[in-house]
């Protein structure tokens, strides 16, 4: 049974030194347009909230 655990264990070190190879580390960097996709989430959100509000204010005070 030791034989086998000691094979088995060989392999598994074998196939984790050769995908290594494939990994990569991710760039720390930000996203290029993180900052434009926030801004336009926030126009969109204002405008449906506006959207909603409007007539409900309009016929409470109008």
């Amino acid at each position: 049974m030791a034989k086998k655990e000691k094979l088995l264990d060989k392999d598994i070190k074998a196939r984790f030194q050769y995908e290594k190879q494939f990994v990569k580390d991710p760039d720390e960097r930000k996203a290029p347009g993180k900052k434009t996709q926030i801004a336009i989430a926030i126009a969109l959100a204002v405008i449906v909230l506006g959207g909603l509000l409007y007539p409900l204010l309009s016929q409470l005070l109008g």
